[in-house]
């Protein structure tokens, strides 16, 4: 499925959130939400360098990824209040979105509420059911328990490790990477 095609069926919804493309509009509400989690993000997340924290790193990705012809960009916005809770993507290896990599982050106040877990499996059913991705990937960094749970309620399973092959935006510190992925080809329905 080509990405004009995924964009005509979003948004997604679930019980407590609409899930749909970020636009110029919500940068001012990612900014600040990233400025909340800083710390968080920059142990965490590969693209939180000063750029990536930047309010204009975040108009430059919602821009860029408005022509990548394999990205999709996807926010969750609780249904109840419309505050911003998570953000994530689908980002294919070619634009057929068969192989997509992943990955998210959570706005303060909302961890361990099952939001991320609600969101994530919504669009993991939506990769296999309507997309017909065959693989989803994600990775997370030695030390965030919580990415390697939610990869694993998500089905995934653990691929391989990658000794000491991030720099924490946070710390400086080398971490390890580990890979994740799910084959949705072997499921059926």
């Amino acid at each position: 499925m080509q990405k004009a095609d995924i964009l005509k069926l979003l948004p997604l919804e679930t019980e407590h959130l609409v899930i749909r493309m970020p636009t110029l509009e919500d940068v001012d509400m990612l900014q600040s939400a990233k400025e909340k989690r800083e710390e968080l993000l920059r142990r965490w997340m590969s693209w939180s360098d000063d750029y990536g924290m930047s309010r204009q790193g975040v108009v430059d990705y919602i821009a860029n990824s408005a022509i990548n012809l394999c990205a999709v960009p996807l926010i969750g916005i609780e249904k109840e209040t419309g505050h911003f809770v998570i953000a994530t993507g689908i980002d294919a290896e070619d634009d057929n979105f068969s192989t997509i990599s992943t990955g998210w982050w959570l706005a303060k106040g909302y961890e361990g509420q099952g939001l991320a877990f609600e969101a994530m499996h919504k669009i993991y059913d939506f990769m296999q059911q309507t997309i017909g991705t065959k693989r989803v990937e994600a990775q997370f960094y030695e030390g965030n328990t919580r990415s390697r749970n939610l990869m694993e309620r998500l089905g995934m399973s653990y691929v391989e490790t990658k000794p000491k092959s991030h720099t924490s935006h946070l710390t400086g510190e080398l971490l390890d990477v580990i890979k994740y992925k799910r084959l949705f080809e072997l499921e059926t329905t």
